[in-house]
C-alpha cells in the first residue's frame, strides 16, 4: 500500500492562506458568497458582515485581502508591489525605489546618497538586500539606518529608522541631513512651507506628492523637519536637538495631494468629501467668499462662513480642479459645503443654514425669513462645464430644520436630510403641519 504523505506545516499555511484568498475574492466581488449548495448570501457592501462570521473575523478577513492586494513580490530577483488604489507599481532595487504608473508617461523614484551631521555625512554606496514581508520592504542600510516602505492603499509609505545619534549629533544647533537623488522623469518642487515635496511633469503638473512628513523620537516628541530641493537631488532636514535615539522619519508619497484654489486660514477644506470615478468633490463650508454659481471671483470674502465645493478630476495619474462651486444665493453663515455628494456628472451639496422660505424646486431664494432651515443645490457637467440645474428645498420649511446637514444621491435620485425638523408625522408623506 502506498503510504501517503502528510502535508508540512509550510503546506498546510500556504493552503490555508490560499482558501483564504479565494474566500475573500468571493466575499468582496458584487454578488454574493456561496454558503451551501442552495443558498447564497448577498452583501450590501463590503462593510457588512456574512451570516457565520463575527465582525472581528470579517475585519481579519479584510484586511488580509488588502495586504495580499498591496504585497511585494520577487520578479526576477527584483521586489515589486502594486498599488490598486495609486493605479501605479513601484520597484525595489536595494538602491532605492521606481514608481510607474499603470497607463505609463512617467516614472519617479529617490535614492538615498547619503545622511548624517554636516561635515560627518555618512555616504550610502552600496546596494542593500531588500527584505520583504507582505506589503513592507525593509533595507537594512547599515547598523544605525534602516530604510523602510510600506505600500498600502493611501500610497507608498516612505520611512527611516535611525537606532542611534551619528556622528556630530552633539554639536550645539546641528541639523541631521538625509540626501537623496530623483530618479526618472518628474521636477521636485517644494510645497507646504517645506513639509511636503510636489513632483511636476514637463507640462508642470502636479503628478505625485510626497507629503505627510512626519519625525519623532524615542519618546514621541516631534522634532520639526522639512525639504529642500537642491541642483542634485532633495534634502530632507532634521532639528534633532535633545532628540533621543531611535529617531523616525515618515512621509508618504500619493498620487495627489488637494488644497483649495483659494486656499485660507479657516475654511475648512476637507470637512466633507465624496468621489465617483475619475471626479472628487471636496466641501469647505466656512469658506467667505461672496461668489455665486460656477467659478466666480474668489477674492472677496465678505460673505464669511458662506462656504464653497471645489471639483476635482484626474486624468492618467494627474489631478487638477475644474470648478469653484457657490450657492446660486451665497450669504455669510450658510455653511454650503458642510455635506457634498456625487454621482457621475451630478454633484449635490447641502447649506444647512441658509435662510430662505422657499419650498420645493427652485423657489423664491430672496427671503430669509426661514433662519437655518436649510437648502441643496445641485450641479451638473456637461463635458467640462458644471452648471446650477436646481435648488432644493423642504416641501415643509421651516425655521432651524437644516435641511442639507446630509446629502446623497444615486443615478437620478438624490436624498437630503433635515436633522432639526420637527413634525410628529411617521412613515411615508404623514402629516408635517404638526411640529
Amino acid at each position: 500500500m502506498k503510504r501517503i504523505k502528510s502535508p508540512s506545516p509550510q503546506s498546510n499555511n500556504r493552503l490555508r492562506r490560499n482558501v483564504l484568498l479565494i474566500l475573500v475574492g468571493l466575499l468582496l466581488a458584487p454578488g454574493a458568497l456561496a454558503a451551501g449548495a442552495d443558498q447564497t448570501q448577498y452583501l450590501s457592501s463590503p462593510d457588512a458582515v456574512p451570516k457565520g462570521l463575527s465582525t472581528s473575523d470579517w475585519a481579519g478577513i479584510r484586511a488580509a485581502y488588502q495586504a495580499h492586494r498591496h504585497e511585494a513580490v520577487l520578479v526576477k530577483g527584483v521586489y515589486r508591489a502594486r498599488n490598486p488604489e495609486q493605479q501605479w507599481r513601484t520597484e525595489f532595487d536595494g538602491l532605492g525605489f521606481m514608481t510607474e504608473p499603470d497607463a505609463g508617461g512617467w516614472r519617479w523614484g529617490l535614492e538615498l546618497k547619503s545622511y548624517g551631521f554636516p561635515g560627518h555625512k555618512h555616504a550610502v554606496e552600496s546596494k542593500a538586500s531588500p527584505e520583504a514581508q507582505g506589503n513592507r520592504v525593509t533595507y537594512v542600510r547599515d547598523a544605525v539606518l534602516s530604510e523602510w516602505f510600506v505600500n498600502d492603499s493611501r500610497g507608498l509609505e516612505h520611512g527611516f529608522t535611525l537606532k542611534e545619534a551619528p556622528a556630530g549629533a552633539d554639536e550645539p544647533g546641528a541639523e541631521l541631513d538625509f540626501d537623496f537623488a530623483v530618479r526618472g522623469s518628474l521636477r521636485p518642487e517644494v510645497a507646504s512651507g517645506g513639509r511636503a515635496l510636489r513632483f511636476l511633469d514637463e507640462q508642470g503638473g502636479s503628478v505625485v506628492t510626497y507629503s505627510e512628513l512626519k519625525v519623532w523620537d524615542a519618546e514621541g516628541k516631534e522634532l520639526p523637519a522639512h525639504f529642500v530641493v537642491q541642483p542634485a537631488g532633495v534634502r530632507l532636514r532634521v532639528a534633532s536637538d535633545g532628540a533621543r535615539y531611535p529617531i523616525t522619519i515618515d512621509p508618504l508619497a500619493q498620487q495627489a495631494y488637494l488644497k483649495a484654489s483659494n486656499t485660507e486660514a479657516d475654511d475648512l477644506f476637507g470637512y466633507s468629501v465624496a468621489i465617483s470615478g475619475e471626479t472628487v468633490v471636496v466641501g469647505a463650508f466656512s469658506e467667505d467668499s461672496n461668489a455665486t454659481g460656477v467659478d466666480g471671483n474668489q477674492s472677496d470674502n465678505s460673505a464669511v462662513n458662506s462656504g464653497a465645493a471645489y471639483v476635482f478630476v484626474r486624468d492618467g495619474t494627474t489631478w487638477s480642479q475644474q470648478a469653484y462651486l457657490k450657492a446660486s444665493n451665497t450669504e455669510a453663515d450658510d455653511y454650503f459645503g458642510f455635506a457634498v455628494a456625487i454621482s457621475g456628472e451630478t454633484v449635490v451639496v447641502g447649506a444647512l443654514y441658509e435662510n430662505s422660505n422657499a419650498t420645493g424646486i427652485d423657489g423664491n431664494q430672496s427671503d430669509n425669513s426661514a433662519g437655518f432651515s436649510g437648502a441643496a443645490y445641485v450641479f451638473v457637467r456637461d463635458s467640462t462645464t458644471w452648471s446650477q440645474q436646481a435648488y432644493l428645498k423642504a416641501s415643509n420649511t421651516d425655521a432651524d430644520d437644516q435641511f442639507g446637514f446630509a446629502v446623497a444621491i444615486s443615478g437620478e435620485t438624490v436624498v437630503v436630510g433635515a436633522y432639526g425638523e420637527d413634525s410628529n408625522a411617521t412613515g411615508v408623506d404623514g402629516n408635517q403641519s404638526d411640529n
